[in-house]
């Protein structure tokens, strides 16, 4: 069979010795299992950061093919050796998906004399290496790295290139040797590249001899695998480093759950737990924790020190800009009055206090719920300090949630994150005590979604001298991190506080609003009556099937029906992501009835799909939370395309007004989005929200998850399920107490400046 005049897109190609850029097919079908030696001929793509790419890999007895995968560490001309398995990209044809890639010194006389030809050894060309292996033979790289003193004999070979030969088989050889170490405990490609990429030559040493530090320095890896790796490596049960570990991964488990000062015994416990030993055996590493900084005592709690110092911090900030004396404003009646102008009606009870206070000290925390006008009091606040002409600096904690706010008042508004100027490869905010904010007034607003170190980083770069107006509804779920900012700032009574409590929205016929207030107040919500015209609605169903059918008709025909978009307007919303109620299922369930026939595009997405963004993406612009939809595929970018090679795998997707090309990895960070948990919905509103409820939610029905779900939508509010677990999540007001010391921190605070 001749070879083709140019490659076959994701093709598996062999290659012609004398043109090596000509290919032809060979004769390996879908799901056969692969374990072939060779060397990366070149990249079509790669994310170094993320660790996948897209290679040309040449094989030893000149076949070849694209393999895609884990390839993190890899570089054009390495010598590898994959395992994979063949399967057809339904875009590119038959590629390689890598299960382990590593690499190799070669020993073939072939796989010698391509490391020898692939142009990353200066001073070497295809004369120098075959000589070099006419002189050794197919074991030459293992004689180089034994016994550099076998290349003297090279004729041509100067000794600059010898020792850049003799470099570059030691470093091969080095790789090879961690990679050998790092499978052999067990490690898959991607935690293998990590660890060689973050130790170097230094690799096996530190893995010996520290291996429950890859928890700390290596991501991906936390202590259950650093632990086990520690125990193959004959590390006992109870080493210090291991009490240690175990001390820092309970209190790291803690923070997730939101506490910054669990209780001194809650975290001994925990700890003890987990390395399956009493607690009396950890004083020990609590003192050495201690002595390094690493953990704090205080009033009976341990805590990470990072999350006491950021508590602490918050709180003498907090108190220095309450103390501010700089900030009396004249006139105050009169900026009142230009506030109503700008609404157009007047300012009454809380809704004028609010404006009032935020024109009269340094910092105000205004709560409420739907309805209750806290949008109308930032408009408020911008109006009535418009005559100062300040430097403003509008911000929220996601990007939906600043959109909303840049929408409400217009004007710019950010995420904290942008705010603060983030710098996501070092995780820094360039924004800080040193380089404050360029503000004279910040607002910003779901304070409720703020976790505890991102408050401390936002005032740290707050100047003095500054109004900040915090305005949130202390009655939704708290924020995913760590920490309960918005709830310890209101009830350390420091505070300057408004509370909202009028509705605004009961006069426009909304039931939203007023059955969010019952839910608040622990009442059951109430219908609107059957074949009302009405916006909220109980839909009693019992069995889980009932209650999935129940959705996929309200989304499919009834709310269509009242002029609702099904992928546009209605979002579906539910308290977990397992079960038969939870958001894979609900999603697999929506997607077959809204977008069966979609396109394929790989990565498990179809053309029409509705998606949401998992992390912040600041080259794109698109951040956790953000919903779109799948519109086709991308172009990709220029940089990662090579004529007559393979694209990478892009998808086009519109995020509001924008169309972005998602590419790479970057796809992982993207799920289906026909149903979102409640807690992913924060800081968004819907034109109508779906919400079924069951008994098996258990812990999850909760009072301030409900609330949150109902609060969501603008427009219109279905829930669907049993009357009694809607009744158990109103009953139940009894959320996870998380475990804080702001509120303590902050009255201290206080009184040190007083």
């Amino acid at each position: 069979m001749s070879a083709p005049a140019g490659p076959r897109q994701g093709a598996i190609f062999a290659f012609d010795s004398a043109a090596p850029a000509r290919f032809a097919p060979a004769a390996v079908s879908p799901g056969d299992h692969v374990a072939w030696t060779g060397l990366i001929e070149r990249f079509v793509f790669r994310n170094p950061e993320k660790g996948f790419g897209i290679a040309l890999l040449r094989r030893d007895d000149g076949i070849g093919a694209t393999i895609k995968g884990s390839l993190w560490g890899l570089n054009v001309g390495d010598s590898v050796a994959i395992e994979g398995v063949a399967e057809d990209d339904p875009r590119h044809g038959r590629q390689i998906k890598v299960l382990s890639a590593r690499p190799i010194l070669p020993d073939t006389r072939e796989g010698v004399a391509r490391y020898l030809r692939s142009g990353k050894i200066a001073g070497i060309g295809p004369t120098i290496a075959q000589r070099l292996l006419d002189h050794l033979g197919a074991d030459a790289l293992e004689q180089i790295r034994q016994n550099p003193d076998v290349l003297k004999g090279v004729k041509g070979l100067n000794r600059k290139a010898r020792a850049a030969l003799v470099d570059q088989v030691q470093v091969n050889a080095e790789a090879a040797a961690n990679a050998v170490f790092l499978f052999g405990l067990g490690l898959g490609p991607l935690l293998t590249a990590r660890i060689a990429q973050r130790y170097g030559n230094d690799t096996v040493r530190q893995v010996r001899e520290r291996p429950y530090r890859l928890a700390e320095d290596v991501p991906g890896i936390g202590f259950k695998t650093a632990d086990r790796l520690a125990r193959e490596l004959g590390v006992p049960a109870t080493s210090p480093d291991r009490m240690r570990a175990g001390l820092v991964h309970a209190l790291q488990e803690l923070a997730q759950q939101g506490h910054t000062a669990p209780p001194e015994p809650t975290v001994l416990a925990a700890a003890a737990g987990v390395l399956e030993v009493e607690p009396d055996a950890l004083a020990e590493a609590v003192d050495l924790l201690m002595a390094q900084g690493a953990l704090v005592r205080s009033d009976g709690a341990l805590c990470l020190a990072e999350l006491a110092h950021a508590e602490q911090r918050l709180a003498q900030r907090l108190a220095a800009l309450l103390h501010e004396k700089s900030l009396e404003l004249l006139d105050i009646s009169a900026r009142l009055a230009d506030a109503e102008v700008a609404l157009g009606f007047a300012l009454e009870g809380s809704q004028r206090e609010a404006v009032t206070r935020t024109l009269q000290t340094g910092v105000l925390v205004v709560t409420g719920g739907p309805g209750t006008g806290k949008t109308t009091i930032i408009r408020g606040v911008l109006a009535a300090m418009a005559r100062d002409k300040p430097r403003l600096a509008l911000a929220a904690p996601t990007g939906r949630a600043a959109r909303r706010l840049a929408e409400a008042t217009g004007a710019e508004a950010k995420t904290l994150h942008r705010l603060l100027e983030f710098e996501p490869r070092t995780g820094r905010f360039l924004r800080n005590a040193d380089v404050p904010l360029d503000a004279d007034l910040i607002i910003v607003d779901e304070v409720s979604m703020m976790e505890v170190s991102l408050a401390a980083a936002l005032f740290d770069a707050t100047p003095l001298g500054a109004r900040v107006l915090l305005v949130g509804d202390a009655d939704q779920l708290p924020s995913v991190g760590p920490g309960a900012v918005l709830d310890d700032l209101i009830q350390s009574q420091c505070m300057p506080v408004v509370a909202l409590d009028r509705i605004y929205r009961q006069g426009e016929g909304s039931q939203i609003a007023l059955n969010a207030q019952r839910v608040r107040d622990g009442l059951m919500p109430q219908s609107s009556p059957r074949n009302a015209d009405g916006d909220f609605f109980l839909v009693p169903r019992e069995q889980p099937e009932d209650i999935l059918a129940g959705v996929l008709e309200i989304v499919q025909h009834r709310l269509p029906q009242r002029g609702f978009e099904p992928i546009r307007d209605i979002q579906v919303l539910a308290p977990v992501h397992r079960g038969p109620l939870g958001t894979h299922a609900l999603n697999e369930a929506l997607r077959e009835a809204l977008n069966p026939h979609g396109e394929q595009l790989g990565n498990g997405l179809r053309v029409g799909d509705k998606v949401q963004q998992l992390k912040n993406d600041y080259d794109l612009e698109v951040f956790n939370g953000d919903i779109g939809v799948v519109v086709g595929r991308g172009v990709g970018r220029a940089d990662n395309r090579q004529p007559g090679l393979p694209l990478a795998p892009t998808v086009q997707i519109r995020f509001g007004e924008r169309l972005v090309d998602v590419e790479g990895s970057a796809l992982d960070n993207l799920q289906l989005a026909y149903a979102v948990t409640v807690h992913k919905s924060q800081g968004s509103e819907y034109p109508a929200v779906i919400l079924p409820l069951h008994p098996s939610h258990h812990i999850m029905l909760q009072r301030n998850l409900l609330y949150t779900a109902l609060t969501r939508g603008r427009r219109f509010v279905v829930l669907v399920g049993p009357l009694r677990a809607i009744e158990r999540a109103v009953q139940n007001d009894a959320p996870i107490h998380r475990h804080t010391q702001l509120r303590q921190a902050l009255q201290r605070s206080m009184q040190e400046v007083a």
